[in-house]
């Protein structure tokens, strides 16, 4: 008897160092760098996630169906409290809705002369507080520009460098730091700027040379859901944070592929609680930061019926634009799945009674917990 307890509190000193069951061999994480890395093709099953798990809160918006309000569903939105900006492509102007929907103003217009973008905008911050927009380029600029909340004009801010696909982070102390694509042909092209809300320069932080690329081929992914400025460029597969106060860069999470030859095209997220790779034509790895654990993921929308379509995060939200007929093909496909029950159906028809294809888009929207 006295050996079984001997073992058995051996068994329970070895679980509580060395945790329980087999080690989950989905991730690594190195202490001492704080990269955590993903071995994919360890990553053997699929698991849900409920959305409520996710946000605090969900609701849907219907945008305003006058004419100048109309824009394609394929966007990428700037999301406050109160606002809802879209920009488009080369021939619209930047729209600027509430977070009803309600459309509100264009900022600027496409041309050559001030105030107006003679390419797509590429990204944009809202200051609520500052009433503020600031608008990004495409590129081959060397200025942001800036309008109120009404849609006009105040200035062109200068920067010293031509802006290649710049991506915003606005910070509490309303500070704006900026990254973009370092391009070889662009002389003093740093990586990051950060600058004050007045537009005084604060830091800069030079490119590494692995950072450099030739052309617009390479994108430059950052969706501002956590503190620090967390951005992927696709010539680099890694998610950086940049940290403002000590202006300097540290890697946060990759995907380890092995000895795959061709390896899935892949874009990297972050959110409060999980690194997040959208690997296209498989799905997309949700990776614990608590729990360090890989597993392909499958939203289940528990406020609408149960619906499973993956939602996007940028801006501290869930989101994801529809188009009204695709979003009605959407609800149909969940009712007919065996697993939707009476009261899903019910949630679902409820929403498909509302819903007309003629109308302006719909969105999905829900501030995620932090």
């Amino acid at each position: 008897v006295l050996m079984k307890k001997t073992l058995f509190i051996s068994l329970c000193l070895f679980s509580a160092l060395y945790g329980c069951g087999p080690k989950d061999n989905t991730v690594s994480y190195n202490k001492e760098t704080g990269l955590t890395v993903c071995h994919y093709s360890n990553i053997k099953d699929t698991v849900n996630i409920k959305l409520s798990d996710l946000v605090e809160d969900f609701r849907i918006v219907r945008f305003d169906n006058s004419p100048e309000a109309i824009f394609t569903y394929r966007t990428l939105p700037t999301i406050t409290d109160h606002y809802i900006g879209i920009g488009i492509t080369a021939s619209q102007p930047y729209m600027l809705f509430n977070s009803d929907g309600k459309f509100l103003c264009t900022a600027g217009k496409i041309g050559q002369g001030p105030g107006e973008y003679p390419m797509s905008i590429y990204d944009a911050a809202i200051d609520e507080q500052e009433q503020r927009i600031y608008l990004g380029s495409f590129g081959f600029l060397n200025k942001i520009m800036v309008y109120d909340l009404k849609g006009n004009f105040l200035e062109d801010r200068q920067i010293d460098y031509e802006l290649n696909k710049p991506k915003f982070e606005l910070g509490e102390d309303k500070s704006l730091s900026i990254i973009h694509l370092p391009i070889q042909t662009s002389e003093g092209s740093p990586l990051v700027s950060q600058y004050s809300k007045e537009g005084k320069l604060i830091a800069q932080l030079e490119e590494a040379p692995y950072f450099k690329v030739e052309d617009y081929n390479q994108e430059v992914f950052a969706y501002h859901n956590v503190p620090d400025l967390s951005f992927h460029l696709t010539s680099v597969d890694t998610l950086y944070h940049y940290i403002k106060s000590e202006n300097r860069i540290v890697p946060k999470f990759t995907l380890d592929f092995g000895t795959m030859e061709d390896k899935p095209i892949h874009i990297y997220n972050e959110i409060p609680g999980y690194y997040i790779a959208i690997v296209f034509g498989k799905g997309n790895i949700f990776v614990d930061k608590e729990k360090q654990q890989a597993r392909f993921v499958r939203l289940i929308n528990d406020y609408c019926g149960g619906m499973k379509v993956m939602l996007n995060f940028k801006d501290g939200w869930a989101w994801r634009i529809f188009e009204p007929s695709y979003l009605i093909e959407y609800i149909q496909d969940r009712m007919n799945d065996s697993d939707c029950t009476e009261e899903d159906r019910e949630k679902l028809q409820s929403l498909l009674d509302t819903i007309d294809e003629e109308d302006n888009n719909i969105m999905f929207l829900g501030k995620l917990k932090k």
